[in-house]
Order: structure tokens, then sequence, then C-alpha cells
């Protein structure tokens, strides 16, 4: 049996994390008319994609008038992400909702690179390939999404505190400047003339809160997320 510490009862629970979750889409979902998720497949961006379907369908939430669900698939996935990340983008468009599947260009692709054009393997040094085969296919995705509604958009993201050093330290200073906020969730305000602006709704949620919302809570958001425990 686990021994309670003194602090046991200023731990933040799951359904403590959740409330403040609500609050956070809330708050800054209603300035949007459009939204997106950044989806990868992990479990962070899993329980986010997880969390806003449950929200809008709970009614604890505004619902927007889009929600577009992109999954980044990089091709190298293992087979049981990516077969789980497909299933709950079927999930994701039974409930009514866009869901993309955004890749790199074939030229752009990882051993396309390497093995056609014989660039070296990336490094903590030489990491080409996460813009090229991430972000420069997501913001193209974005920038399709924005034509299409013609507004900005509101990005969620699965970021929490707690992932590594240098990110949390990278939140901290970004919640001091440029309209950063850290309240409820890590609000980051780009300029007028970006895609979007971005929210990570469930910055605050430990690991052991995303676990037991990924696999004891799954009645209750109905997503099928077994193949990302395999």
């Amino acid at each position: 049996m686990r021994t309670l510490s003194l602090f046991e009862a200023d731990r933040l629970t799951l359904d403590d994390a959740i409330d403040l979750s609500v609050a956070s889409l809330n708050a800054y979902g209603e300035r949007y008319p459009h939204w997106a998720i950044g989806y990868s497949g992990g479990k962070d961006s899993t329980a986010t994609v997880a969390f806003v379907l449950w929200a809008l369908r709970e009614g604890k939430v505004k619902p927007p008038e889009s929600l577009t669900v992109l999954y980044c698939d990089t091709r190298q996935e293992l087979p049981p992400l990516q077969r789980a990340a497909m299933n709950i983008l079927a999930t994701v468009q039974a409930q009514g909702y866009r869901a993309e599947v955004v890749m790199p260009t074939l030229d752009d692709r990882f051993y396309v690179y390497m093995l056609g054009r014989g660039v070296p393997a990336p490094s903590n040094t030489f990491r080409w390939c996460t813009p090229q085969i991430k972000i420069e296919p997501m913001h193209a995705a974005l920038q399709s999404v924005r034509d299409a509604t013609g507004h900005k958009l509101l990005m969620l993201t699965g970021v929490r505190l707690g992932e590594s050093a240098v990110r949390d330290q990278r939140i901290a200073v970004s919640c001091s400047k440029d309209s950063g906020e850290c309240g409820q969730g890590w609000f980051q305000v780009a300029t007028p003339e970006s895609l979007a602006d971005t929210l990570a709704p469930l910055l605050h949620w430990r690991l052991c809160h995303v676990y037991d919302w990924l696999y004891f809570d799954d009645a209750r958001h109905g997503l099928d997320t077994t193949g990302i425990a395999a």
C-alpha cells in the first residue's frame, strides 16, 4: 500500500486537471471559430485529441465552427502507433470532424534524403529531419485549412510541463513576453498574419494523468488507445 505524504491533499488530481483544461478551452476557444489539433500519434497528443472530443461531446466547451485533426505521418512510426493513429482519425471523422494525414513530399522524406541524396543521418548537432518531415508539412496543411476557412486558427497541441528541462525553460521564458500566458494552459499569440495562435490545454497534466486518462478512463472518452500501449 502506498504511504501518503503530508502534501497529498495538495496534489492535482486528474479531475482537477480536466477542470483546468476545460476552463482553458472555454477561455481561449471562443476567440477562434476554427480549431486544429496537431496530432503526432504519441501519448500526449492522443490525450489531447481524446480530451477535446470528450469536452465537445459532453457540452463542457462551446464547439467551434470547425475542428480539424492533422496527423503528421513521417513514415517513421512504429506500426502499432501508426495503426492506432489511423483508428483514432476514423473516430474523429465518425464524430463529424475533419481528419487529415499530413506527409512530407516524396523528395523530402527520410530515406529518400539519406539513401537517394546521400545526406548523413540526423544527430543532435545535425537535426535536419524534424523541420523537413514534420514542421514544414504541418505548416503547409495549416495554410490549407486557413485558406479554406478564411480565419486565423487556434492550434491545439499536447505540450506538457515536465517533458524536458529545456522545454520547461522555454515555456517559462515565453510566458513573460509576446503575449504568452501560462495560467490554465500555455497560450501563445503569434503575429496577426500568422497561420494560428497556439494553446496547450494539457500543459499542467502530469504523466500519470495522461496514462490514467488514456487507459483507465477510456470508457469516458471512448477512443481505442490500446495500440499506443502496445
